[in-house]
Parts: structure tokens; C-alpha cells; sequence
């Protein structure tokens, strides 16, 4: 990398088509190994270098878009951090945005599994032994998230790194919330083929406060 201009070529997912600047951790070091050697990278996406495609998902929503960069420029002086020490910055950045939300993410997932618990009550479904299992492991892991929102903040608030138990926390929420969204479309049953009433477009995360318990809702959740 020089202080001019260089030339970025990649393609990256998870992109809003809102945004007009990108990061982009990229290799600038051909010749160091693994994590050494990539630099982050903020790349302005109004140029005709960069190319968002939405992926549209089997709702209709477009979440998630695919970048592609040709021939894609920035500035040298858009280097976050120091040229080749963009593993650092990209670590630091993710372990932030994933322990900050560790500690109200539980408090948001607990009101989703209180409307779950009332969506079984609905249909009718509470004294299921096997549904009422599954709604038992849901709280169970909201009251893990809640105590490990709490032992983020306490190592917030001692100025102690997040480090990696961000990354646990990220994988923790995701693969109870894919189990949680399931457990919801059994309960809904034979009515989530046809889905009713007022949606959310929650996509992948839970459901805003007061998001109604329509079948809707639900399946957009999930």
C-alpha cells in the first residue's frame, strides 16, 4: 500500500444498500502468513467500481446483498490502523459489536420467548410434553444469555478486552434463535402455510416490542 491509491478487487456478503462507505479486510501482504499480513480498509461504495446485488430470501426480504468490487479504489489515507495489522483492528471492531450486545440481547430475547410462551397458550399447545420440553430449553439458554450479558459488562466496566467470548456469544444467540424460530413454526402448525396478520421484517433477529403474535410475524422471524 502507498499513501496514493490502490486497487481493491473482492467480493463480499452482508452489505446494506443504504450504506455509502465499506470496510474491507483485505491482503496487502501476499508473502506473510495466515492473519499476518491484510490491512482493513474503508472504501467508498458510490464509484463505479462497486456493484450491490440484493439476495432475496424465501420471504421476499433483502437482508443480505452481495458486494463486488472491480477495480475498486480508496485512498491510502483509508487505511484503519496500521498496513498489515488489519487482523488486530478487525478483531477489536467484531469483539465490540458483539459484547456490547450481549448485554441486551437477553432482555430483547426473553420478550420473544414470553410471546412464544403466549403463542403456545394460544394454540393451545402448552401442555404438549414434548413442546413444553423445547420452550424449557428456550428459557434456559435466555437465562445463560442473561448471565453472559452480565459477565460482558462486568469486563467492560474493568477496562478488560472482550477478546474471542464475543465471538461465543454471537454463535450462542444464533443457534438458539434458529431453534427457537422452529419451535414457533411447529407450534403455529399447518397455518404457516398460509401466514396472516401484521409481519415485522425482523429477518433474522427478534421481533420489535409489540410485534403482535400472528403467524406473519412469526415466520417473517424466522
Amino acid at each position: 500500500i502507498d499513501q496514493t491509491r490502490h486497487v481493491v478487487v473482492a467480493a463480499l456478503i452482508w452489505i446494506s444498500t443504504l450504506a455509502n462507505w465499506i470496510f474491507v479486510l483485505c491482503r496487502t501482504d501476499p508473502d506473510a502468513p495466515k492473519h499476518s499480513g491484510l490491512s482493513l480498509l474503508l472504501v467508498p461504495m458510490d464509484q463505479s467500481g462497486v456493484e450491490v446485488r440484493p439476495i432475496r430470501n424465501i420471504v421476499g426480504d433483502t437482508m443480505f446483498n452481495e458486494v463486488f468490487f472491480t477495480d475498486a479504489r480508496t485512498a491510502g489515507e483509508h487505511v484503519v490502523g496500521e498496513v498489515n495489522d488489519g487482523w488486530t483492528v478487525a478483531m477489536t471492531l467484531l469483539g465490540f459489536e458483539r459484547g456490547v450486545s450481549a448485554t441486551s440481547d437477553a432482555i430483547r430475547f426473553r420478550a420473544d420467548l414470553d410471546r412464544l410462551l403466549a403463542l403456545a397458550a394460544e394454540r393451545g399447545k402448552d401442555g404438549d410434553p414434548h413442546i413444553r420440553e423445547r420452550l424449557a430449553w428456550c428459557y434456559g439458554r435466555v437465562s445463560i444469555m442473561r448471565v453472559r450479558g452480565f459477565q460482558e459488562l462486568t469486563r467492560f466496566l474493568n477496562g478488560e478486552p472482550l477478546g474471542a467470548q464475543s465471538a461465543i456469544t454471537k454463535l450462542f444467540w444464533s443457534e438458539y434463535f434458529q431453534r427457537a424460530a422452529e419451535l414457533a413454526v411447529e407450534i403455529i402448525g399447518m397455518d404457516a402455510l398460509t401466514p396472516r396478520g401484521q409481519g415485522t421484517n425482523a429477518a433474522i433477529s427478534m421481533a420489535e416490542v409489540g410485534t403482535p403474535n400472528s403467524s406473519s410475524a412469526w415466520l417473517e422471524s424466522a
